[in-house]
Formats: structure tokens, C-alpha cells, sequence
């Protein structure tokens, strides 16, 4: 069994007895909300913010998928390095969005929550600077990133600048995130099809190996 598999089995257990404890300890009807259905005094309730959590996650697996098709040596390390960086960002959305963690953090340390996003955002910069290719920056997949940036841009000023009780404000807001999302997820889709379509030129059949 390689050692990924086994570290996500690891993980997944932990998390399991952690459930069974809290049960244990507590009762079933403390317990029931961490199992709870999403639901709400509306049809579709949450129903933007499952999507975009879905497309945020989705994203990150497809990088991580992107991991299996380069190896972490000389020459590949770079673009090695530039999945796992994507892996975490998008991965870290994702949570964020379901559990409005850059809302904790900025009650925490007292600054406007719009600032933590931000710095996730520069993050992303770095990411993309330090380590994408040019065909990473270029093309088609430049072109889709640009997108998401800009979307995501106009997310951030709405929740920055837009006054909070102005009309649309939220709509235009959470559409912008998931319409941002959406892009993000086809910038992934076609890094990993470059991926695909580079390891079918170059014969292979399978997966890089990771380390067992």
C-alpha cells in the first residue's frame, strides 16, 4: 500500500474514533451535529455555497490527480511543487468556504475578513510566479486564470467596499465567488488534460509512482 493511501486511511480513522468519542462522551443528540443534513427553511437552501465548495474541492483533487502524472525529481520538481502548492490553496478554499474560517480568523485578530482572503490571494500570486511554468501563465489555461482573478477580485470588493445593505450586494458577491470557482476549476481541468495529453506523447500508461 503506498504511503499517501496509507496516510488518508490514518487520518480517516482518527477522524472516525474522534466521532465515536464525542458520542461517548457527550450523547447522541450532541453528536447529531456533526452529522447533520444541510437543510434549512428554504428549498435549495445553501445551495451556493455547496456548489461552490464542491467546485473549490474539485479543483484540489484535480491538481492532486496532476501530482500522480510528474515526479518529484530535478526535473520536474518546480511543476511538482506548483500541484501541491494548488492542492493546498484550493483545498483550504474549500474549508474556508464551508466553515467561514478567514471570518474566525478575522474576529480573532481584529482586522476586516475581506484581508485574510487577500492574503490567500497573494499567496496564489506567489505560487504562480515562483513556481508555474509559462505555459501555466499563457494561453488558454492564462486566460481562465485571468478570469478567476478577476472574478474573485469583484468578489473581494463587494465584500470590502460595497455598502453592506446595498441592493444585490450579496447576490453579486456569492455569484462572483461561484463564477470565479467555476473558472479556477476549468484553469484545473486544463492543466490536467496538458498532463494527460504530455504523459500519452511521452508512451506512458500509468501514473507516476509515488514512494510506497
Amino acid at each position: 500500500m503506498k504511503s499517501t493511501t496509507k496516510v488518508l486511511l490514518l487520518i480517516l480513522a482518527i477522524y472516525s474514533v474522534a466521532l465515536i468519542a464525542v458520542e461517548l462522551m457527550t450523547s447522541q443528540d450532541h453528536v447529531r451535529h456533526y452529522f447533520t443534513d444541510i437543510e434549512g427553511p428554504v428549498r435549495f437552501y445553501a445551495v451556493n455555497t455547496s456548489l461552490s465548495v464542491f467546485l473549490l474541492w474539485a479543483t484540489a483533487l484535480l491538481f492532486a490527480v496532476c501530482l500522480l502524472c510528474v515526479n518529484n525529481q530535478d526535473g520536474e520538481r518546480r511543476l511538482w511543487w506548483f500541484f501541491v502548492s494548488q492542492v493546498a490553496v484550493f483545498a483550504y478554499l474549500g474549508l474556508d468556504d464551508r466553515f467561514k474560517l478567514h471570518e474566525s480568523f478575522a474576529w480573532r485578530l481584529g482586522i476586516g475578513d475581506h484581508y485574510v482572503l487577500f492574503v490567500v490571494a497573494l499567496a496564489e500570486c506567489f505560487f504562480l510566479l515562483a513556481l508555474g511554468r509559462r505555459e501555466v501563465l499563457t494561453g488558454r489555461s492564462g486566460r481562465l486564470l485571468l478570469a478567476a482573478a478577476v472574478l474573485f477580485g469583484v468578489m473581494i470588493f463587494f465584500d470590502a467596499v460595497a455598502p453592506h445593505d446595498m441592493v444585490l450586494r450579496l447576490t453579486l458577491e456569492d455569484l462572483a465567488k461561484t463564477w470565479a470557482n467555476v473558472f479556477f476549476f476549468a484553469f484545473a481541468w486544463h492543466l490536467y488534460c496538458q498532463q494527460i495529453e504530455r504523459l500519452k506523447g511521452l508512451g506512458h500508461t500509468h501514473f507516476a509512482e509515488t514512494p510506497a
